[in-house]
């Protein structure tokens, strides 16, 4: 068997690559989408990130406020400021579902 990568993410192996909580100074996207499709959602963009980023990543929910209505949002943070551009551009489940980018 032969991995996709020449050589393994040291984040990957030692399974600390995604974080539980969001720190402050880290660049995020904030995702609303419906409700029923959410969660197949946020598992394909996790896919997505450790298949085509290399840095350490988060993906929690929060409550804000959209068009006057307290709503549950998904942010997505990233240690490195270029991957949130690179996720934003290259991730086609961003454009491919219903879902709202902040």
């Amino acid at each position: 068997m032969r991995f996709l990568h020449d050589d393994p993410n040291p984040l990957n192996v030692l399974e600390i690559r995604e974080l539980n909580f969001c720190p402050v100074d880290w660049a995020t996207v904030k995702l609303n989408g419906d409700k029923w499709n959410i969660s197949r959602t946020i598992e394909e963009c996790r896919q997505w990130i450790f298949n085509n980023l290399s840095g350490r990543f988060c993906i929690v929910n929060d409550v804000e406020i959209v068009n006057n209505k307290m709503e549950i949002i998904y942010k997505i943070g990233f240690e490195e400021a270029g991957e949130s551009t690179m996720f934003s551009l290259g991730c086609s489940v961003l454009h491919d579902h219903d879902v709202g980018l902040y």
